[in-house]
C-alpha cells in the first residue's frame, strides 16, 4: 500500500531559538512511501521522496541609490558587495541547507565515475564505470554542523531496534537474514514529527539525495542515473564490545526497474560519519589508514579496490563521507570498540540514491560471488 502526504516544513533555528524565517517556511516537503525491498536493516522496507518545492539559497535585495549620488561612490558600492564572501547563516533552515549543497559543490566525487574495463559475460571487454570506483570526502560538513546533527542522533538511541542485514550463507547456498552483533538502527522520517524530533538529519537528507544526484547526473551514463527526490536511509550506531558488519554487498539485486514490483533499486551509497571532529588522529590519511594500529576498530574495508584481492581499510573519521555503488562494492566493517565510552561508538547515517527507471542494477558478477561468498 502506497500513501501519500504533503506538508509545510516547519520552522527550526540552529539553537534553542524557534523564531521564524519567513523565506523558508513558504517551501514544502512532499513526503511519500513505497513499498520496496530492501534487505539493508529491520523496519527500512521503505523508499522514502523528499522533494523540495522551491529553490533555495543566499537572498537578496535590491538597493538603490538616489540620484543626486555621484557615480563613483556608486561603483565603490558595488565592488565592496561583489567582494564580500557570502556565508550561509546555520541559525536557519535555509542556511544550513545553502551550506549543505555549497559543500556537495565542492567535494571531488569523480572516483565515482572513473572508468575501467569490464568483463562481459560472454568474455568480451567493455568500457564502463568501475563498480569498485569509491569517493572519501574529509571535512564535509565542518565541526558545529556534524556535532549538532550527533546530539540528534544519540536523542535517538532509546528508540532504536537491533540493526538486521542480509549475508551469503556457504552452508545454505542462499542470502539469509541475520542481527548485527551490537548494532543498533532506526530510519530517519520526514514529515511534522520526524522533522520535529530530528530537523537537522531531515534537512541533510533532503539535501544530499536533491544536490548530489543532480551533480553525479552530469557526468554519469544514463544507465546510472539517479532519481534525486527518492532515497531510503538508516542512522545505525554500533555500541562497542566487537560491533561488526559481515562482508557484503548493499544491493545485491532482484526485480526489473520498469516492473509493478520493482526489487531493489538501491544505486548508490553515501555514508556519513557522525563521530566527534578529530576522531581517529595519528592515522595516515586516506587511503593509507590502518586498523592495526586503532585499538577503536569500526573501520570500513572495500574489497578489490584499488586492485582485485587488496583490501583498502578506512577510517571512520567524524565528518568524514563516503559514497559507492550500492550493487557492486563488497565490503565489510572491522569489530568496532568504545575505550573511551559513548563518545567512542561508531555512528554513521546512510543515504542510499534510488536508480531512476531506465537505470540498471548490476548482476553480481560470477568471479566475485566466488571469491568472497563462496559459489
Amino acid at each position: 500500500m502506497k500513501t501519500k502526504s504533503k506538508f509545510p516544513i516547519a520552522c527550526f533555528a540552529f539553537g534553542a531559538s524557534s523564531s521564524c524565517c519567513d523565506a523558508f517556511i513558504s517551501k514544502t516537503i512532499q513526503h511519500k512511501h513505497n513499498n520496496y525491498k530492501n534487505p539493508s536493516s529491520r523496519g527500512d522496507a521503505t523508499a522514502t521522496t523528499l522533494v523540495l518545492s522551491a529553490g533555495f539559497g543566499s537572498s537578496s535585495s535590491n538597493t538603490s541609490t538616489s540620484k543626486g549620488k555621484k557615480k563613483k561612490n556608486k561603483s565603490k558600492v558595488k565592488v565592496a558587495s561583489q567582494n564580500k564572501k557570502h556565508i550561509p547563516n546555520l541559525f536557519t533552515p535555509q542556511g544550513r541547507m545553502e551550506h549543505i549543497t555549497n559543500r556537495i559543490q565542492a567535494a571531488d566525487i569523480s572516483p565515482i565515475a572513473k572508468l575501467s574495463l569490464q568483463k562481459l559475460p560472454n568474455g568480451e571487454l567493455s568500457l564502463d564505470i568501475d563498480p569498485n570506483g569509491i569517493a572519501v570526502i574529509d571535512n564535509f560538513l565542518g565541526d558545529e554542523l556534524i556535532m549538532a546533527m550527533r546530539k540528534e542522533a544519540e536523542a535517538l538511541l532509546p528508540s532504536m531496534v537491533p540493526s538486521q542485514s542480509t549475508k551469503w550463507d556457504e552452508s545454505l547456498q542462499s542470502i539469509v537474514a541475520y542481527d548485527k552483533n551490537g548494532v543498533l538502527s532506526t530510519q530517519i522520517e520526514g514529515g511534522p514529527e520526524g522533522y520535529k524530533t530530528s530537523p537537522l538529519l531531515v534537512e541533510y537528507i533532503v539535501t544530499l539525495t536533491s544536490q548530489l544526484s543532480y551533480k553525479l547526473n552530469q557526468i554519469l551514463p544514463d544507465d546510472c542515473r539517479l532519481n534525486g527526490e527518492i532515497q531510503t536511509n538508516k542512522l545505525a550506531v554500533c555500541l562497542g564490545d566487537g560491533s561488526s558488519y559481515d562482508k557484503h554487498i548493499d544491493n545485491l539485486g532482484g526485480g526489473t526497474l520498469d516492473s509493478a514490483d520493482a526489487g531493489d533499486r538501491r544505486k548508490l551509497t553515501a555514508l556519513l560519519y557522525l563521530q566527534p571532529p578529530g576522531s581517529h588522529e595519528g592515522q595516515p590519511s586516506y587511503p593509507n589508514e590502518q586498523i592495526d594500529d586503532d585499538p577503536r576498530g569500526g573501520y570500513f574495508r572495500a574489497y578489490d579496490v584499488p586492485e582485485i584481492d587488496q583490501v583498502t581499510s578506512i577510517a571512520p573519521r567524524g565528518d568524514r563521507l563516503i559514497v559507492f555503488w550500492s550493487d557492486s562494492l563488497v565490503h565489510d566493517v572491522s569489530p568496532s570498540f568504545a575505550p573511551g565510552g559513548d563518545d567512542d561508538r561508531r555512528w554513521a547515517l546512510t543515504v542510499w540514491f534510488i536508480a531512476e527507471k531506465d537505470g540498471k542494477i548490476r548482476v553480481t558478477d560470477a568471479s566475485v560471488q566466488e571469491r568472497h561468498f563462496g559459489n
